[in-house]
């Protein structure tokens, strides 16, 4: 499984660097080109194959990727929690809207992409999203939101990385820290805070459903700003869990009607 992981790695990240090389190439401006032609006679061999600085700074998290993973999630997260202390409900509304094969493929899932366009084409709205949770952790850490092709290959490529170097369970802790929730809160100690003035490890389901919910649209889904919005969300995210079987019917019914205590 590992020999597979690496020669998906390799593959996908010499596709990248030779898309980025050749897109990126023609964008150098004419006083760059021409600051490379006019070199002193004196310029060492060394002086000319050095990697560019921006080369290098884009090859680091493919050669390094803990350790750029690391210092992504430490410095753009204030408070890191465990997920032992995170309610099962909470990460189950998470992998029922976001990914529900999340535990049974690797960095993309080609099944849950069909489907999430089959869900989306039936309801005439977006409802489930086709990128895994590996996925989306590599957007958060790493990448723009940009829609581009070499994005894409990027994402792809630091995504095997990560299912390669990390178990599911830590994948999905590093996703709830990392994610955006809407109000400036990210990550999910923020996100609590935000809306219910609380811990994580004292969310109920209801809460649980409604902050799974602002994953797919943070700013629209804002309970605080458009309640109505959000509520139906987070019917979507309980019967979504009840079709799943991780809550049952009646659970999902007195989760919904549940008082969320938002501040």
């Amino acid at each position: 499984m590992k020999k597979k992981y690496i020669l998906i790695f390799l593959l996908a990240f010499a596709g990248c660097f030779a898309w980025t090389t050749w897109h990126d190439a023609p964008k150098q401006s004419h006083s760059a080109v021409s600051s490379q032609i006019n070199q002193p006679a004196s310029s060492t061999p060394s002086d000319l194959y050095v990697l560019p600085a921006e080369l290098q700074q884009q090859s680091y998290p493919y050669l390094h990727f803990r350790t750029a993973l690391k210092e992504r999630i430490n410095k753009n997260t204030t408070t890191y929690v465990s997920l032992s202390i995170i309610p099962k409900a909470m990460q189950q509304a998470v992998v029922a809207t976001e990914d529900r094969r999340f535990y049974d493929h690797g960095p993309i899932d080609i099944i849950g992409i069909g489907r999430a366009a089959f869900v989306n084409f039936q309801s005439g709205e977006t409802v489930e999203g086709g990128s895994t949770i590996s996925q989306q952790v590599i957007k958060n850490t790493f990448l723009t939101q940009d829609r581009t092709m070499t994005r894409k290959i990027q994402e792809f490529a630091l995504s095997v990385l990560l299912e390669k170097d990390y178990s599911k369970d830590e994948i999905l802790e590093i996703y709830l820290n990392t994610a955006y929730f809407g109000a400036n809160a990210y990550g999910i100690d923020a996100a609590c805070q935000t809306y219910f003035g609380i811990k994580p490890e004292h969310l109920t389901i209801g809460q649980s459903a409604m902050l799974a919910g602002l994953l797919q649209a943070p700013t629209y889904y804002n309970p605080l700003e458009n309640y109505k919005a959000a509520k139906e969300r987070q019917k979507t995210v309980l019967t979504l869990m009840a079709e799943q079987g991780v809550i049952t019917n009646s659970d999902a019914a007195a989760a919904y009607k549940e008082n969320l205590h938002l501040k």
